[in-house]
């Protein structure tokens, strides 16, 4: 059965905008996502962060951006998932107990019930969340 993985924001993020040692690792997993070795999995939040975040950040058109970002959606092998009320119910809970901040328990939550791993940089939501699901990050594919 082919692994099925939680891909955080930032690894996009670090693929679109080219971050300097984070972009080859990213570029890495979102190639072997197209390649079907594993499925990625995202929400419609990631997408939506990843949206803002390059509105503030890269230093091209917004209408540039937002094809940039519609393009997420046209990765064979990913698939973006919209949290239904049963992870909002249960990331409550998560909230609750890890002290995350609300989008970050959704984000656990869903990744719990559709992926095997959580793929991310984010340090604090690691150590935060470890209890609820396995992390990894990139370079680890």
């Amino acid at each position: 059965m082919t692994k099925k993985v939680f891909i955080d924001s930032n690894i996009f993020l670090n693929f679109l905008l080219r971050e300097d040692i984070f972009y080859e690792g990213s570029k890495h997993l979102l190639t072997q996502i197209e390649k079907g070795s594993i499925i990625g999995i995202t929400t419609l939040i990631n997408v939506m962060e990843i949206l803002a975040v390059l509105r503030k950040r890269a230093k091209i058109k917004d209408s540039e951006i937002v094809k940039d970002v519609e393009k997420i959606g046209e990765i064979q092998n990913l698939e973006i998932i919209i949290p239904n009320e049963l992870h909002i119910a249960h990331a409550f809970r998560i909230q609750k107990i890890s002290k995350l901040l609300p989008i970050d328990a959704i984000l656990v939550s869903t990744a719990r019930d559709f992926s095997d791993i959580f793929v991310t940089r984010d340090i604090e939501l690691k150590q935060r969340a470890s209890n609820f699901i396995s992390f990894a990050e990139p370079e680890n594919f």
